[in-house]
C-alpha cells in the first residue's frame, strides 16, 4: 500500500539567517520523503490558509531570551487550527 504524501507548511522567523537554513534543510529533507512542503516566513504567513496543510512546523530564533512578538501573535491568533493538525515547533 503507498503511503499518503502529506502537504506540510514551515513557518519561520530568523534573525540572522540560520532559522531559515534549518528550516531549507528540513524542506530539502521532507520533500525526499515524497511530501510536498511549503515554506513561508513569519511576517507572510498571515496569508496563507492553514487548514490546507495536513501538518505544521514553527520554527523561531530566539533573541536575548524572547522570540519575536510576531511568532506569539501567529500561534494565539491560530491555535484552534495548530491544535487540529500534527504540529511541531522548535526553537534556535
Amino acid at each position: 500500500m503507498p503511503k499518503k504524501m502529506a502537504t506540510i507548511l514551515i513557518i519561520y522567523s530568523s534573525t540572522d539567517g540560520h532559522t531559515l537554513k534549518i528550516c531549507q534543510r528540513l524542506q530539502r529533507v521532507i520533500e525526499q520523503q515524497d511530501h510536498r512542503v511549503k515554506l513561508v516566513a513569519i511576517h507572510d504567513a498571515a496569508v496563507v490558509d492553514l487548514k490546507q496543510f495536513d501538518k505544521i512546523v514553527i520554527g523561531a530564533s530566539i533573541r536575548y531570551g524572547k522570540h519575536r512578538p510576531q511568532v506569539y501573535d501567529f500561534i494565539k491568533s491560530n491555535a484552534s487550527v495548530l491544535d487540529s493538525k500534527a504540529n511541531a515547533f522548535f526553537s534556535v
